[in-house]
């Protein structure tokens, strides 16, 4: 039997639109002889570990999963299977959350009891996701099997959610179509009024089931390189310059899970933040106005001739210039040279500016004078703390030596404030937190209010500051820097991360003073704090009146 030729042509705009010249091919596996194989999705689905750090919402740096929100949502759902992850990844985006059907599908999984169906032929299309639709083909199989319609009128009902029907008319004419069905399937108005408003509602943003899938194994696969390679995973994270959130948050996520940060260094960095084991180095690319030209040039220079060896060395093999120079030292990249950081600038000017070693006719006829003058410059006298984080600050935009939380620990170390890390123990309760800026979120409530978001963290770990509209309307203008604030208000019970505000204050630089008795807000100077000893009242004791008065009036 002759086989008919095939005559069947893709659709005229199909062959008309942009063709794909190549395909890439896919990730090779099992590269640099890793011992498991990262497309192994039964034992990345069976990873205990892996599933641990998913349902506690430990997942900042996470593809999809690292927002505030889906954190604690995973939470809320104790999310430990794929099947959930791909739901979590559908009912976080806007249709089904604003529909208030999030917060449906949370209490129905806690509670049997709650899965009450609108229709009965419901659970019997969406049993598995306990009568709520989360995914796009839910809308067709509810608008076929519950409502009536064809599939195909299913569909472009589907299409029409989800904005792809531009015609006004044609709009109209399926929703005149979609209430005559409900009413020849027997269902009351207030039935298909309220099935109409869940699918209005929900279907302009939600997920097909395989995009939510889809989403779901990659961020199964991330959080399993996160629980068992957090160093390898997270310079990885920082070296794509973040997600989510900022360098800063991932850099203290990395401190909170053990590993140590190194500063980048001339001689160990490469371009990009690099892990093992337990311990990160900061790669060059995160110094401010170095250039990817100075960092290729350190960096071929060090692959050719091996390391630097010493300030000087490191100026004749690179020519870097005095001001990128002076920030590698600044930021604390030369520490392998064992100078302190203001003997390494002092030879700087030195060498660029007395002994000019950077012109090409360099020939120091006073060498011995430039020996003197190095050793005139020695001094065991570092940068303090608060020069070196600085430095820092300005050089990677975020601070490793110390937390920023470190320079105000008169505060956050005392007994009434809470650490993030014990927020688990007060659940329901109210309590007082001091927390850094991550990132924040406004949203409109239903009534049209305003209240926002705060995510927050202190050097145990993070949470959420909820503020209400009302007290939006009071603590606004305080929420706009990064902190530290100081947080009263109540735990949720049903998630121990987010606490609902109800008093906000930011504590700053003056209030710290002022607490040490250095300064104040009316400019008065209080004094040392003094200390009286036995042995002041035995001097005491052999100064005449005469000289006590003429001591305390100089």
């Amino acid at each position: 039997m002759e086989t008919e030729e095939l005559t069947y042509q893709p659709p005229k705009e199909w062959r008309e639109s942009t063709k794909v010249l190549s395909l890439y091919p896919p990730i090779p596996r099992n590269t640099n002889a890793v011992n498991f194989d990262i497309y192994d999705f039964e034992m990345l689905f069976n990873d205990e570990q892996t599933n641990q750090l998913i349902r506690t919402g430990q997942t900042i740096g996470c593809f999809y999963i690292e927002s505030p929100g889906m954190r604690s949502l995973l939470r809320k759902l104790d999310v430990h299977d794929f099947e959930m992850l791909t739901a979590a990844s559908s009912i976080i985006r806007p249709g089904v959350a604003e529909s208030g059907m999030m917060q449906e599908f949370i209490a129905r999984h806690k509670d049997p009891a709650r899965r009450i169906y609108l229709i009965p032929e419901m659970k019997d299309v969406l049993g598995e996701t306990y009568g709520v639709m989360i995914y796009q083909e839910d809308v067709i199989k509810v608008a076929h099997h519950v409502a009536g319609l064809s599939l195909e009128e299913a569909d472009l009902l589907r299409r029409a959610m989800s904005g792809k029907m531009r015609s006004h008319s044609a709009m109209q004419k399926i929703i005149e179509k979609y209430f005559l069905s409900c009413k020849n399937k027997g269902l009351s108005d207030t039935q298909a009024k309220e099935l109409w408003r869940q699918i209005e509602s929900f279907a302009g943003y939600s997920f097909c089931k395989a995009h939510s899938a889809s989403f779901a194994l990659l961020s199964y696969q991330v959080a399993f390189l996160k629980s068992h390679y957090p160093a390898e995973f997270m310079a990885s994270v920082l070296s794509n310059r973040g997600g989510f959130y900022s360098a800063a948050v991932y850099v203290w996520e990395c401190k909170r899970l053990g590993l140590k940060m190194h500063l980048p260094c001339i001689n160990k960095s490469n371009y990009e933040y690099s892990g093992k084991k337990d311990e990160i180095r900061i790669g060059l690319m995160a110094i401010k106005n170095l250039s990817r030209n100075s960092i290729q040039k350190i960096l071929d220079e060090r692959k050719n001739d091996g390391e630097y060896h010493s300030l000087a060395d490191f100026l004749i093999r690179t020519k870097l210039g005095f001001e990128e120079t002076s920030i590698l030292i600044k930021c604390g990249a030369m520490g392998r040279f064992k100078k302190t950081r203001p003997e390494l600038l002092r030879l700087l000017d030195i060498y660029i500016h007395k002994r000019k070693i950077l012109n090409e006719s360099y020939n120091d006829l006073f060498l011995h004078e430039t020996f003197v003058m190095e050793n005139e410059v020695k001094t065991n006298i570092n940068f303090s703390v608060e020069e070196i984080c600085k430095a820092e600050y300005e050089t990677f935009d975020y601070m490793v030596t110390r937390h920023p939380l470190y320079f105000y620990r008169s505060f956050t170390e005392h007994s009434a404030i809470v650490k993030a890390r014990d927020l688990n123990k007060h659940r329901g309760k109210n309590v007082r937190l001091i927390g850094w800026y991550m990132t924040s979120k406004r949203i409109k409530t239903r009534k049209g209010d305003i209240m926002k978001f705060l995510s927050l963290e202190d050097t145990t770990g993070t949470f959420e500051a909820v503020i209400f509209p009302r007290e939006y309307e009071k603590f606004a203008e305080h929420t706009m820097s990064m902190g530290p604030y100081i947080i009263e208000g109540k735990v949720d019970e049903s998630d121990a991360t987010n606490v609902v505000v109800s008093k906000l204050s930011v504590l700053s630089v003056t209030s710290v003073k002022v607490a040490d008795q250095k300064d104040s807000v009316d400019n008065k100077y209080f004094g040392d704090v003094e200390k009286i000893s036995e042995e002041d009242f035995m001097l005491l004791e052999g100064i005449d009146k005469e000289k006590l008065r003429l001591a305390y009036a100089s």
